[in-house]
């Protein structure tokens, strides 16, 4: 890739700095955060990276916004509200943030005449049913009446506003959908961070409803291989990408029976679904692979145990 400035909005979480690690030595890197969900303060190096810059702000924020975009060419749109207990707690701040704040990035890009858009959606745009996906397989999110798919409703409508104002100003974008994604640093939900902190601090794995929810899990390096392929491979036109890995399926329980082998000790507590079950995520690539040369790598094993080692290190330092 020629060398660039680029803008990641969220890029003190969990993605964000994983990009940012594997971008900093060849871009000036803008990593614009509000901190609700902070990774970069276990990874202290970054932040004194001579080509990275920490700007604390707010995508609802329009005059911090303009500040972060000074100089920018590139943008990573990953700032959103996220974790399906926020879509419960904060519903309206969901949408607002999730949906405002998106159009609060496009209206300075395109003020700006930036030269390149990657926009962070979700694959849960795809519903509670979401088996063997394409990227034009129907959006069949859930009722209205259930706030649970608040954020998928957010997600789904940004896509929209980021490829209609990337047609209406001229610049290009690309939509990505990450299927699952896991790794160190994960500061948010989900099961295997879940389960790794469970094992680290020596508590049992919480399975919720029968375990049967099946899953394509894609750990993070792969996914940050995508999107380095977004930013250095042409492709024709505005494009909607699944990033996962169908090659490693599981179920919620299969998944707590990996854990159990690499930690001997464990246990496994069920407890009722509380909310509305997504039962299955997997994604079709092939239009990653065709368009961007997108191949996933590392096994659910492999992951899993780089994953877990890391949050037994970060459990080890605790006081």
């Amino acid at each position: 890739m020629s060398p660039r400035r680029i803008l990641i909005t969220g890029g003190a979480g969990f993605i964000g700095t994983h990009l940012a690690e594997a971008l900093c030595d060849d871009s000036e890197l803008v990593l614009f955060d509000n901190f609700r969900r902070d990774s970069l303060s276990s990874l202290p190096t970054l932040s004194s990276h001579p080509h990275v810059t920490v700007m604390p702000g707010n995508v609802m924020d329009p005059g911090s916004l303009s500040r972060a975009f000074e100089g920018v060419d590139t943008v990573i749109h990953l700032a959103a509200i996220a974790g399906v207990s926020s879509y419960y707690a904060e519903p309206l701040n969901t949408l607002q943030v999730n949906i405002l704040g998106t159009v609060n990035v496009l209206e300075e890009a395109a003020r700006r005449g930036i030269g390149q858009l990657v926009h962070f959606s979700t694959s849960e745009v795809f519903g509670p049913n979401a088996m063997w996906v394409e990227e034009d397989s129907p959006h069949g999110i859930g009722p209205v009446s259930d706030s649970r798919w608040v954020y998928a409703t957010s997600k789904l409508a940004g896509e929209h506003f980021c490829l209609r104002y990337a047609e209406k100003f001229g610049f290009p974008c690309t939509v990505i959908r990450p299927f699952n994604v896991y790794g160190p640093r994960q500061v948010g939900e989900g099961a295997i961070s879940n389960f790794c902190r469970a094992v680290a601090a020596r508590q049992p794995l919480m399975v919720y409803g029968d375990g049967a929810a099946i899953r394509a899990w894609c750990y993070i390096s792969d996914l940050v291989a995508a999107v380095k392929a977004v930013l250095s491979t042409p492709v024709e036109g505005n494009q909607v990408f699944n990033i996962g890995n169908p090659k490693e399926v599981e179920t919620t329980l299969g998944l707590a029976r990996r854990f159990l082998r690499l930690a001997p000790g464990a246990t496994i507590q069920y407890r009722a679904v509380p909310r509305q079950e997504v039962r299955a995520r997997i994604p079709v690539i092939d239009k990653a692979r065709r368009l961007l040369g997108f191949e996933p790598k590392v096994d659910l094993d492999m992951g899993i145990s780089l994953t877990l080692k890391w949050f037994e290190a970060q459990e080890g330092q605790q006081p």
